[in-house]
């Protein structure tokens, strides 16, 4: 997918740039079962609940839908 991103620089300056984006979906495959909810728990522990991998589909669902709006904002 061809794209165009821009970054920021020190001096104040917008660069801007093409770029070619691959990405897939691949969390479609798995299945929300026992073993991923026993994931969840576990990592819960050591990290925050949000950003670790293993979530109920919802919250994967919005989450996943979040981080693309970030990236792939509309022109304005």
């Amino acid at each position: 997918m061809p794209a165009i991103a821009s970054r920021k620089l020190k001096d104040g300056n917008v660069e801007v740039f093409e770029v070619r984006l691959y990405f897939g979906i691949i969390d479609i495959l798995q299945e929300y079962d026992m073993g991923k909810r026993l994931e969840h728990a576990y990592k819960s522990i050591q990290f925050d609940s949000l950003s670790i991998s293993a979530v109920d589909p919802e919250l994967y669902s919005k989450r996943f839908q979040l981080f693309i709006s970030d990236i792939f904002r509309e022109k304005t």
